[in-house]
């Protein structure tokens, strides 16, 4: 075990350190201090303290470091935490964001689908409407061409006299009151 010199050892200081440092905001701590040490052997190279890194930067045994190396590795690994925690924090935010805005277009696209049924219930209705009309068009189109023959033949038996021309005329009256009821033109 290593001294610290402001007392304790390393191992004491390092388990303490993270509760200590937990009370103090999850901005990252400023590390461009120079390490220095007397033994330049157990120098390791600056290691930036910004940002994610991989936990290979980081050593796995303490010994052989000074405590300045040590606290400089406590700090960023403290730093990679803090940008790993915010990193997975703007993960789950923009993950909630986007699972909001998917319900939102499924919704969206239910409303359209249930109107596009909506629109399609009345095209099918405005279509039988449409056809019943064409029918009806039909069928007066009929009694038309039917009431301009009995008019022409009517005109017709005016021309000719005598009994069988009143005959004659009294029928076409008969059959033009059956096709003003709805009846069929018949011919007799």
């Amino acid at each position: 075990m290593q001294s610290h010199p402001r007392g304790g050892d390393t191992k004491v200081r390092l388990s303490t350190g993270p509760r200590r440092e937990s009370a103090l905001s999850d901005q990252p701590t400023d590390t461009s201090t120079e390490l220095t040490t007397s033994d330049s052997a157990a120098i390791q190279p600056a290691v930036e303290c910004k940002g994610i890194r991989p936990i290979k930067d980081f050593p796995r045994e303490l010994t052989g470091l000074s405590p300045e190396q040590i606290e400089h590795h406590y700090k960023a690994l403290r730093n990679s935490h803090i940008s790993l925690n915010r990193s997975r924090g703007q993960l789950l935010r923009r993950s909630r964001e986007f699972s909001e805005a998917r319900e939102r277009f499924l919704t969206t696209l239910r409303g359209y689908e249930e109107r596009l049924v909506l629109i399609g219930q009345e095209k099918a209705e405005a279509m039988r409407l449409a056809q019943d009309m064409h029918q009806e068009l039909e069928a007066f189109d009929s009694k038309q061409q039917a009431l301009d023959q009995l008019l022409q033949d009517l005109e017709d038996a005016k021309q000719e006299t005598g009994f069988w021309a009143i005959f004659q005329i009294n029928e076409l009256i008969e059959r033009m009151r059956a096709l003003l009821r709805g009846g069929k033109r018949s011919n007799g």
